[in-house]
């Protein structure tokens, strides 16, 4: 069968079926959908401006820490902690600014009458009807654990509609491509409410991800500071400590001191020298000088005016020689003191050489030698040789000093290097402890900067219209899902059912060819018509077997069926009467009357005057219908069967086509082979009698017009060729 024409008598079949179905269920949707809550959508968008953010440090552009930022903010909106805040919130605002009998931009009147009938009366006594902010707080505390608390319950029991968990987690957060926006959209059943929800979502995840991201940076700031403190505090030990060291061994710059200290001991060596030289050669021209002069020498030498001059002498020198020694070239000049003892020196000089001219008595040596010249020169000798001693004294005394400078310092020099390490040990702590506090303090500013950037750029504004509450929505799909789903049923039965029904599906099930259908006596409709009917279909019937009849003699027609009470009695009269009307005659040959189907001459006839013949006084017939009993109780001779000349096979269209009735088809086609065996449908609907009859009567302009459509007449017209 065409695909197109297999569909358009489907849908003709299923017609009334589609139709009131269809009906059935959009009214329904119809009916119950006038009961359905407005709703009402708010948005708002958030700039983050984590991409763009500036920064004070040179932190680069970073995709990773960029997303997880966005994914940081997202959660935070849907976290249920972050939730619950707007819940107590949102409920002080309802508890505060709503009004029983007028709707406002915080709640709906009846849905605050609503809410007051839930809510307990010590709730209600935690009520500020002058602040938000107190009423707020109040809930907070009185909010505990517990299946009786009021607002620990309206976040917790998911049939709250407003102040739950389950509707607050419907807000839709999400980030707007690859931009720095982040939309929150929310639908709810009243205006007010939705509004407020986003403002205080809003609200919450700025505080929320400012605490998060400030409270670790503000935490290390506080560790670092406490470390600065402290190293702080250690360095200043450490530098007290060798502030104090230096005061008390004296140590001003102990590199500078020990550079000096070292200068001066080579020059203090240096002029020891050249003293003990000086000493030595004075000392060695006296004695040589004494030797020659003898006992004038002597004389001399015990002048007390000559000794008390030259003690003198020796003792000016030892006092400038400490003072050259104590004294720098700048002030060298500037020092009186040392003038006026070099002066005093020049003095006790001349005095002794005064002295020594008076010695003119001597006049020669014993070696003719003069006198007066070696005196002189004696005398020159005892002055340096004084003086060198002088000098000599006082340079060991300042090599003793020396050397107690560097048995002072040596150990100075290691406590000072220790302790000035310590003191640089503890300043590098302390700038790396400031350091780390200045990076902190930089990503805190870092913080600062793109957290302000959090910033409400679509504030949620009221909602003045709803969002239609979706009614024609759904009626629509009712009205296209019910012939969807009607439609799928009822192909999906034509599919898989196995009820004869019509003529292709019993084709398809049985193998055998249908001659024709009867519409028998199930048509309640048209009953005033069901004889008309009955006589056309079987008029056709008899049009299409006219073609098997024998002129010369009787022509045998079986009439067999698988089970009982097929319409074999029925349909046979039916036949007599048309072909009766017709002129031939017709006997009827039924299995309970004119023989016994469980005697032995039916069980092994071999034609059929072996069990049935006619009577003298009966008329020859033309036809003869034999009705057989039904093949599943009883068996068929096959020796007759096989002699007959058409054999019809009734069965109901309303009954179920099994593999046994295939089992026993299949033994009739053995024994029939070539031999004629048609299928003929009884108690068939009107429309599979039509597609053998043609339209039946009554005929009605609406039904005819159908029944072309379902035949693909669409263009067919009605009216006579002339």
């Amino acid at each position: 069968m065409d695909i197109i024409q297999f569909l358009a008598q489907f849908f003709y079949r299923i017609r009334y079926r589609l139709l009131w179905g269809t009906f059935i269920v959009t009214a329904l949707v119809v009916y119950f959908t006038q009961f359905l809550p407005y709703s009402y959508t708010v948005n708002s968008s958030i700039y983050a401006g984590v991409t763009n953010a500036s920064s004070v440090t040179n932190e680069g552009f970073n995709l990773f820490s960029v997303n997880s930022t966005f994914d940081n903010l997202i959660n935070i909106a849907k976290s249920k902690g972050t939730l619950e805040k707007v819940s107590v919130r949102l409920l002080a605002t309802c508890l505060v600014y709503g009004d029983e009998y007028k709707d406002n931009h915080y709640i709906l009147a009846k849905h605050y009458r609503q809410l007051l009938q839930t809510v307990p009366k010590e709730v209600i006594a935690l009520i500020d009807r002058n602040s938000v902010e107190k009423t707020t707080e109040n809930l907070i505390k009185y909010r505990k654990p517990s299946r009786t608390n009021f607002v620990f319950t309206a976040f917790s029991h998911p049939r709250n509609p407003f102040f739950s968990y389950n509707a607050l987690n419907k807000i839709n957060v999400k980030r707007l491509g690859n931009s720095d926006l982040i939309d929150i959209n929310y639908t709810c059943s009243d205006p007010g409410i939705t509004q407020n929800t986003i403002k205080i979502l809003e609200d919450e995840i700025t505080k929320a991800y400012e605490e998060l991201r400030f409270s670790s940076t503000n935490n290390v700031i506080a560790y670092f500071e406490e470390q600065v403190r402290k190293a702080k505090e250690n360095l200043t030990i450490e530098e007290d400590d060798l502030m104090n060291y230096n005061v008390q061994e004296e140590v001003i710059n102990y590199i500078e001191q020990t550079k000096a200290l070292a200068i001066t001991k080579y020059e203090v060596e240096d002029r020891y020298e050249f003293a003990r030289r000086e000493y030595e050669s004075a000392l060695a021209l006296v004695n040589m000088l004494e030797e020659k002069m003898d006992i004038r020498a002597q004389l001399i030498r015990s002048n007390t005016n000559l000794l008390q001059e030259l003690n003198k002498v020796s003792t000016l020198n030892e006092k400038i020689m400490e003072q050259e020694i104590f004294t720098d070239d700048k002030t060298y000049n500037q020092n009186i003191e040392l003038r006026n003892n070099k002066e005093a020196l020049k003095k006790a000089e001349t005095n002794i050489t005064n002295i020594s001219d008076k010695l003119n008595e001597l006049g020669f040596s014993k070696e003719g030698v003069g006198i007066q010249d070696m005196v002189t020169e004696w005398l020159n000798a005892i002055v340096k040789e004084a003086r060198a001693k002088a000098e000599l004294k006082v340079l060991k005394e300042r090599m003793e000093d020396i050397r107690d400078g560097y048995r002072t310092l040596s150990p100075v020099g290691t406590q000072v290097n220790r302790k000035e390490r310590a003191v640089g040990i503890a300043e590098s702590t302390y700038r790396e402890q400031l350091r780390g506090l200045s990076e902190a303090r930089l990503r805190l500013k870092n913080i600062e900067m793109s957290t302000s950037n959090l910033q409400v750029v679509s504030p949620p504004e009221y909602p003045l219209t709803d969002n239609g509450r979706k009614r024609l929505l759904y009626i629509i799909c009712a009205f296209i899902g019910s012939i969807i789903f009607i439609t799928g049923f009822s192909l999906l039965v034509e599919l898989i059912d196995r009820t004869l029904r019509d003529a292709y599906r019993s084709r398809r099930l049985t193998g055998l060819p249908v001659i024709a259908a009867f519409n028998g006596t199930n048509n309640l409709k048209y009953r005033g018509f069901l004889k008309a009917c009955n006589r056309r279909a079987a008029a056709y019937a008899c049009q299409q077997i006219n073609g098997y009849l024998q002129p010369n003699r009787a022509t045998i027609i079986n009439l067999l069926s698988i089970e009982e009470r097929e319409g074999k009695s029925f349909l046979a009269k039916y036949f007599a009467q048309y072909w009766e009307s017709e002129g031939l005659h017709v006997r009827i040959v039924n299995h309970d009357i004119d023989f016994e189907k469980e005697s032995k001459s039916y069980v092994q006839a071999q034609q059929l005057s072996d069990f049935w013949q006619l009577n003298d006084a009966e008329q020859q017939p033309d036809i003869i219908l034999v009705e057989y009993p039904a093949l599943c109780h009883y068996d068929v001779p096959e020796k007759v069967l096989a002699e007959s000349d058409f054999n019809l096979l009734v069965a109901n269209a309303a009954r179920l086509w099994s593999e046994k009735d295939n089992a026993r088809l299949r033994s009739v086609k053995d024994i029939l082979k070539d031999k004629s065996l048609y299928l003929y449908l009884n108690n068939a609907d009107r429309e599979t009698v039509e597609s053998f009859t043609g339209e039946l009567p009554p005929h009605n302009s609406v039904h005819s017009f159908f029944r072309r459509l379902a035949q693909l007449g669409l263009t067919s017209q009605k009216a006579a060729v002339k």
